[in-house]
């Protein structure tokens, strides 16, 4: 009898534990080092200064994946002050296919915005991601978790999503002003 409410009690702590751990708004985000494709290397420390929109999953959702990627790219991708990636969860992928046959796919049917390889998943550990939808983030140019929600795409969740980054980015733009005339 008390192991098994031991048990239970264990279960129940870890359960509340997980739904704690969540990273937050206003938390700093946790750097990380990943390559593309073409196997050029991006850090959220090197793009500290611009608003990065991360585009989080596993290939079970990469069609969600690009279709937020597609009306961000939209929408920002003339602009120089946002960076958005598609960040894919690899671990999702079974062992027998090699990177090379994923890389060289990946390059035939390129995503809408630059897609990054996280082998080994410990970005999406690091981030706390759900594996079953689209999982946003958007980083301040200070590099805070502004926004993060796990969303399929919508009309009004894009408005909402969109006027958080042009909140950032008008602020960013006034700080740039600013600057200058100093």
């Amino acid at each position: 009898m008390t192991s098994t409410l031991l048990f239970i009690l264990t279960c129940v702590i870890s359960f509340f534990a997980s739904a704690q751990e969540q990273l937050k708004v206003g938390e700093i985000t946790p750097d990380f080092i990943l390559k593309s494709g073409d196997g050029k290397e991006y850090s959220t420390k090197k793009l500290r200064g611009k608003i990065i929109v991360l585009i989080m999953g596993n290939r079970k959702i990469r069609k969600e994946d690009n279709e937020w990627g597609k009306i961000i790219q939209k929408d920002f991708e003339r602009n120089n002050h946002v960076a958005a990636f598609i960040v894919g969860d690899m671990r999702s992928v079974p062992s027998f296919v090699p990177k090379s046959f994923i890389k060289k796919y990946m390059q035939k049917k390129p995503a809408p915005v630059t897609f990054l390889f996280d082998w080994s998943g410990k970005v999406h550990q690091q981030y706390k991601t759900q594996p079953k939808l689209p999982n946003l983030y958007v980083i301040s140019h200070t590099g805070r978790i502004i926004f993060r929600k796990s969303w399929k795409l919508s009309q009004n969740r894009y408005l909402e999503f969109k006027s958080i980054i042009d909140k950032e980015l008008f602020d960013l733009i006034q700080k740039d002003k600013a600057n200058n005339k100093e």
